[in-house]
Order: C-alpha cells, then structure tokens, then sequence
C-alpha cells in the first residue's frame, strides 16, 4: 500500500468521524441543549435538579429524592464494596451550552465556573471509565451523577447523614455520565465562544 493511498485512507476515516459527531450530539452532548443520552433518560425523566445549598442546609428531607447533580472530578477512590467515592465539586449546569460557531457540533455542556460547594459520590465506574488516558474518570473530568443522600436513623428516631472528609454530602450513584476535560466547557469561556 503507498503512502498517498494510506493518506487517502486516513483523511477518509477522519472525515467519517467528524461527519458522525456533526450530524447529532454524539457521546458527550454536542448540542445547544443538553440532551440525554438512551441509558439516561429514565433516570433524567425521574430526577429532580435540587439546588445545592438547599440539599446541603437539610439534607434529610431529600433521602428519598433522586438528585441529579453535576461536578467536576478531584479525586476518585476505591472504597471496600467495589464501587468509588469519587469527590467533586457540585457546578449548575447552564440551559443554553456555549458553541464555537453556529454548528450543534460546536457546542459543549456547559456548566459555571464557580462552584456551589463539595459533595462525594459512590459509584459503580464502568470499566472503560477506569483505563489509563485521557478519558478516563480523574481529576478535571465532569460527572453528571444521579443519585441519593445517604441518611439513616440514628438515636432517637432522628435521622443522620454521610458527610465525606471535606464534610460535602454522599449520594449513593445510581446512574453517572462522564466528560472528559476537553469535551465541556465553563463559563469561564464565554469570551470566546459564541451562544
């Protein structure tokens, strides 16, 4: 095979992938809006998008309540039942995403830059979530996690919640999305790309 032939090849294989990514929101959302994915939508469709500071002030009155909250990565760790504690920090997510020109696939989920406060969350990772690279879980990615307060009875019928070392609330994942660095964005970015 000559080299202009594997070049062909190659610019063929390239063009391909980006005409996938352009004619629909693909595995990380490029949309205008935020758009479920097929494994999501049944926790999306149940979920209630609770404020942070009003789940952190009483978190017992949302044990029984599916949040779904997103946050960017600190730290990920194996705990004793297989799953992680992964903490973040909690960031609200932004209606309308920020895009680099007028195209869909231009646009990223866009969450504020300045957080609303630490929570941790135990999550079963899927295993491709946890191969060395740049797409795995780490440091820097953005999780969209759906889950529930971690509370229990303690003395005197009153209830008691998890807190992780930071004291940011445990939820207990049911359902998580993953972003790795390059593929949302902030606020911070709205100087330079476009809505």
């Amino acid at each position: 095979m000559t080299s202009n032939t594997t070049m062909q090849i190659s610019l063929v294989g390239v063009a391909f992938a980006w005409l996938v990514t352009a004619c629909g929101a693909g595995p990380y959302g490029f949309a205008r809006y935020y758009e479920p994915n097929d494994d999501e939508k049944q926790f999306h469709e149940r979920a209630t998008t609770v404020p942070y500071g009003v789940v952190a002030s009483k978190p017992q009155d949302f044990e029984n309540v599916l949040v779904a909250w997103f946050g960017i990565v600190e730290k990920a760790e194996l705990i004793k039942d297989g799953r992680h504690l992964v903490r973040m920090t909690h960031h609200q997510h932004k209606e309308r995403h920020l895009c680099a020109d007028e195209t869909s696939s231009s646009c990223r989920v866009t969450v504020n830059f300045k957080s609303s406060g630490g929570f941790s969350a135990a999550l079963l990772l899927k295993p491709e979530d946890l191969v060395p690279g740049l797409d795995k879980i780490q440091p820097g990615t953005l999780m969209r996690v759906f889950g529930q307060v971690r509370c229990w009875k303690g003395e005197e019928v009153k209830k008691e919640c998890a807190f992780d070392e930071n004291g940011g609330i445990i939820l207990d994942g049911v359902f998580y999305r993953q972003w790795p660095a390059r593929f949302y964005s902030t606020t911070r970015a709205a100087g330079v790309m476009r809505r």
